[in-house]
């Protein structure tokens, strides 16, 4: 079964442990904002969107580390290259280095064994490259691919093909991990922000309660804190949105 890395498909474990963590946050949001039996019926909603957030979440490291490797591979093939292998032996040697330095499991490493494999039913290599970047959903692999469909049908030089590209994807990379480093700082001061709110509810229920019981159990109590609530999850949204990086 070929992956396609622009989805995926969660397991029992992750739906339960998606289901915990949403009841957990659907608990809190009860107990700071509500305080009522019908509080709970958000929990469904935040499973739904639990499930999504963290599947897209999956989609993009998964997509970020093939990606980072993928110009290991490039390294790889072209150095066989250079000292006399074909392309399809490149894809060979390549298949064992990647596997000594990322380990068997790797999703790199089992693509190039499944080439291996359909190189020896004689499926062409640049056919099974361009499989790869339509699933991978990535554009320089995507690029990558159709240069080298090209320099196959027309003869041109695959050291000048793997030259460039491994130029490109060296560039690129080097660019994302300069954004990423420079964002980490960020992320953090962003989830420190989000919890701020949350707190500021606690200490007033904590040192004032009589202020905050007028807040719950009537309909306007429940309507400001809907407001405030849904402001929360927008800025938490956009918040996201500002500081989300894909390859």
């Amino acid at each position: 079964m070929k992956t396609n890395y622009q989805v995926w498909h969660f397991g029992i474990r992750e739906d339960i442990r998606i289901g915990f963590v949403s009841m957990a946050i659907t608990c809190v949001i009860n107990f700071l904002c509500y305080r009522a039996l019908w509080a709970f019926l958000l929990w469904p909603l935040l499973f739904v969107f639990g499930r999504k957030y963290w599947r897209a979440l999956l989609i993009r490291r998964r997509k970020e580390t093939l990606y980072d490797h993928f110009r290991d591979l490039i390294s790889s093939m072209h150095a066989a290259l250079r000292t006399g292998y074909s392309l399809e032996n490149a894809v060979k040697e390549t298949a064992g280095e990647l596997a000594l330095l990322y380990g068997k499991e790797d999703a790199l490493v089992q693509e190039l064994k499944a080439m291996v494999r359909q190189m020896s039913l004689s499926v062409p290599v640049e056919q099974l490259f361009e499989d790869l970047a339509r699933r991978s959903g990535i554009d320089d692999i995507r690029t990558f691919s159709s240069v080298l469909v090209i320099a196959r049908r027309t003869g041109g030089s695959m050291d000048e093909v793997f030259q460039n590209t491994w130029d490109i994807f060296c560039s690129r990379i080097d660019t994302m991990r300069q954004i990423r480093a420079g964002i980490a700082s960020r992320r953090y001061e962003q989830t420190v922000m989000n919890l701020i709110p949350f707190g500021i509810i606690l200490y007033i229920q904590i040192s004032f309660p009589e202020f905050m019981e007028q807040m719950y159990g009537n309909p306007m109590g429940t309507a400001v804190m809907t407001v405030c609530l849904l402001l929360y999850t927008a800025a938490w949204l956009l918040g996201q949105k500002i500081l989300d990086v894909e390859v």
